[in-house]
């Protein structure tokens, strides 16, 4: 909350920070220091960076806490060496990549505003369909979801399931979560044909092969596989509300009788004030397409009970987020 002269020049330049730490993951500076510390002049010949600016950088980053000096030697300080060097599985750093991929929209913010029109065309933006820009992409979903997975594992009952599917489910980390909490499980990722090396890829390093697998396809109009448990997660802000209750409704479909639909999103919850911080997600969803939005507990609740789910309730989820589950009559 901002309160005073202070708070407010933070804010004005927050962007300033982000971008430090963003380009700084873009160049892998954090995994290369992960290996060893190293000079400004061997970082330099090895990024092929100019060393004025890259020593304001690495000493800007020093000065944030996530970067030490030790003699002329840069090194990772503790957060930095599992969350951001690339190589570790605690990586977390697509949430940096994202906010790269992002900061040029905001900068067509006006823009939106005065015209209502997405503007990631405007911003020379678009979803490059090259390999290394598809992985950041899924890195970014995966650190977006870190949490989601184990807290997810925690809501499901597993009496009487065998298979969940994870629409939209990236390269499975989240499904991956569940399916280590809960040992009797098989569980589906579905999502686009592109994502398909990255999940093989994944199921392969997590050692689950052979209880979790990959479904291409386009989920607005291909066949869903049968599954006991749906997830629909950070799914529904990207559509209009049609589309929304099309794709409740399809899954509901899907769902094996007395089967479980759960869907978590940034949603606005009336009983939550803390979740009014999602209205700064539906500027950003906005300026990337025409559908996108932050929908409310009541609509999602709205959705589920038209698809024909029962017992449909709220519950608050990870940070901002609400989980909005719905049965399936047997």
């Amino acid at each position: 909350m901002v309160t005073d002269q202070a708070d407010l020049y933070a804010v004005a330049t927050a962007f300033r920070q982000s971008r430090m730490v963003a380009v700084a993951v873009e160049l892998d500076v954090f995994s290369l220091l992960a290996d060893e510390p190293a000079t400004l002049t061997e970082l330099c010949a090895r990024l092929r960076l100019h060393p004025r600016p890259t020593e304001a950088l690495l000493n800007g980053l020093c000065t944030m806490g996530i970067l030490a000096l030790d003699g002329d030697r840069y090194r990772n300080r503790a957060p930095a060496d599992s969350r951001l060097d690339r190589t570790e599985p605690d990586y977390t750093g697509g949430p940096f990549a994202v906010a790269g991929w992002q900061f040029p929209l905001w900068t067509r913010l006006r823009a939106l505003l005065e015209t209502g029109e997405p503007q990631g065309a405007d911003a020379g933006l678009g979803f490059c369909p090259d390999s290394v820009a598809l992985r950041r992409f899924v890195e970014a979903a995966d650190a977006r979801s870190a949490r989601c997975g184990p807290a997810l594992a925690r809501e499901i009952d597993p009496a009487g399931a065998t298979h969940v599917v994870d629409l939209g489910g990236a390269r499975g980390t989240v499904l991956a979560s569940i399916l280590h909490a809960h040992p009797h499980l098989t569980g589906t990722a579905f999502d686009l044909h592109a994502v398909r090396p990255l999940f093989d890829e994944h199921a392969t390093r997590l050692g689950l092969t052979d209880r979790m697998r990959f479904r291409g396809g386009d989920f607005f109009t291909d066949d869903l596989p049968p599954a006991d448990v749906y997830l629909l997660g950070h799914l529904l802000s990207d559509w209009d509300d049609d589309r929304c209750a099309y794709l409740v409704a399809r899954a509901a479909r899907a769902l094996r009788p007395g089967g479980t639909l759960l869907v978590h999103d940034p949603l606005i919850d009336p009983d939550r004030p803390h979740t009014n911080e999602n209205w700064v997600h539906s500027l950003s969803t906005q300026l990337i397409g025409p559908a996108g939005t932050v929908n409310t507990t009541d609509d999602c609740r709205g959705w589920l009970a038209a698809a024909g789910l029962t017992g449909i309730e709220v519950r608050a989820f990870v940070d901002t987020e609400s989980l909005v589950v719905g049965q399936k009559l047997p």
